[in-house]
C-alpha cells in the first residue's frame, strides 16, 4: 500500500479535480436537457464509475519503471499466457494473483456502470460489453506506448470476466434490495 501511495500520490489532486468537474458537467447537462431536477444521489454511480475508470487507467497505464521507456511483450494467442503461467511456474501464487487482479480490477467499474445505466433491459450485456471495450482500449494503449507493459489477450479475457462478475453483482444487489424492501414493507 505504501508503494502504491508513493507511486500514485501525485495523481490524487488531479483525479479529485477531474471528478468534481465531471460531476458538475453531468449535473448541468442533465438539467439543461430538461430532465427536471437532478438529485445529487443520482450522480453517485456516475462519480464512482469515473473514479473506477481512472483507477483502472492508473494501475494499467503507469510505466513499470517511471521515466524509462521500455518495450512490453505481446500475446495474441488466447490462453497461451494463462497456460504457461499456471503449468510452468514453480510458485502458483504469482500467476493466480495476476489472474485474480485482472478480474477484480474490473468488478467495481462494472458494478457502478450497471448502477449508472440502471436496471434496464440488457444491463448485464451492456455492462460486460462496456468493460470489454474499456479493456481493449487499455491493451491498445499498452501496445502503442513504451510503458514496459504486456499486451495480452488473456488480460482482456480476464478483465471481461471481471466486468461480467461486476454486472452480476449489481443484479444480485438489486434482487437483495427488492427482497429486503418487500419484507420490510
Amino acid at each position: 500500500m505504501i508503494q502504491l501511495w508513493r507511486q500514485f500520490s501525485w495523481v490524487i489532486p488531479i483525479l479529485a479535480l477531474l471528478t468534481a468537474a465531471l460531476v458538475t458537467a453531468v449535473y448541468i447537462w442533465k438539467n439543461y436537457k430538461g430532465k427536471g431536477e437532478v438529485k445529487w444521489s443520482d450522480l453517485i454511480p456516475v462519480l464512482f464509475t469515473l473514479i473506477s475508470t481512472g483507477g483502472i487507467f492508473l494501475i494499467t497505464l503507469s510505466p513499470l519503471v517511471p521515466g524509462v521507456a521500455l518495450e512490453g511483450n505481446t500475446n495474441f494467442q488466447p490462453f497461451d499466457n494463462l497456460r504457461l503461467n499456471l503449468i510452468y511456474r514453480n510458485h502458483l501464487e504469482v500467476p493466480i494473483r495476476n489472474l485474480l487482479a485482472n478480474i477484480v480490477l474490473f468488478i467495481p467499474f462494472a458494478f457502478f456502470y450497471a448502477w449508472w445505466i440502471g436496471s434496464r433491459k440488457w444491463v448485464l450485456l451492456k455492462t460486460t460489453l462496456a468493460g470489454s471495450i474499456l479493456s481493449i482500449m487499455v491493451e491498445m494503449i499498452q501496445f502503442s506506448l513504451p510503458l514496459g507493459r504486456s499486451t495480452d489477450i488473456d488480460d482482456w479475457m480476464m478483465n471481461t470476466c471481471g466486468a461480467l462478475l461486476g454486472g452480476l453483482l449489481f443484479k444480485l444487489s438489486i434482487k437483495i434490495y427488492r427482497l429486503y424492501k418487500r419484507n420490510k414493507g
